[in-house]
């Protein structure tokens, strides 16, 4: 894993005991490799659930340290939709509402990935789906673009997004729903009240988005 220590190797083994035997050792749990990426980081991208309460175990183990991208393991654990690590991360501490270095949070992660199971675990932590990232893009801008119709429907009635929130260029989730011909969340987005007249930064409303774009 380019540069990193005894414990990235164990962690990259899946080795439990070798990791355990490494802790109490004082191997440093905080020791980034070539990626800026901790033992915690690589335990969360891989699904390894036991070595991650290995390191959390440990009370120096930094729960929020940030990768090259800014990511931090639960950016991870969203982006893979891994909702046991998830509650776990946030159970010692993560920071729900951290940003990346575009700007967005684990909710953001979560929508623009599909993972509905994750961005409900998040939700009932308390996560601000309303917050904006790189381009004032919301969590709801994320799940029009990628077109997973039950985020965007859990995001409008359950946590209070802005139906008609516009991106820095004045895009609503509605617009971005459209010009990637994502039918049926367009649809759920005008039930859900959108408003069809709103028009972006070039001055087009949702529909003329999506008949330039063909859809």
């Amino acid at each position: 894993e380019g540069g990193g220590s005894l414990l990235h190797h164990a962690i990259s083994l899946a080795n439990e005991e070798a990791a355990k035997f490494l802790l109490l050792n004082n191997a440093n749990p905080n020791f980034v490799n070539a990626r800026g990426s901790t033992p915690l980081h690589l335990a969360t991208e891989r699904h390894l659930k036991p070595l991650a309460e290995i390191l959390l175990g440990r009370r120096s183990t930094n729960v929020n340290a940030k990768d090259e991208d800014q990511y931090t393991a639960l950016h991870w654990a969203c982006q893979n939709g891994d909702e046991a690590i998830t509650r776990l991360l946030l159970d010692r501490g993560a920071a729900i509402n951290e940003s990346d270095g575009q700007g967005r949070t684990p909710a953001h992660v979560a929508c623009q990935h599909g993972q509905e199971n994750v961005v409900r675990v998040l939700l009932s932590r308390g996560a601000d789906v309303r917050l904006r990232g790189k381009d004032h893009w919301t969590a709801l801008h994320f799940a029009a673009w990628q077109g997973h119709l039950g985020i965007a429907k859990l995001l409008v009635k359950q946590a209070g997004s802005n139906v008609d929130g516009q991106t820095t260029d004045g895009r609503t989730a509605l617009h971005l729903a459209s010009q990637r011909g994502q039918y049926r969340v367009a649809r759920i987005l005008i039930e859900l009240g959108a408003d069809v007249h709103m028009t972006s930064g070039g001055l087009k409303t949702a529909l003329h988005v999506a008949a330039e774009t063909g859809h």
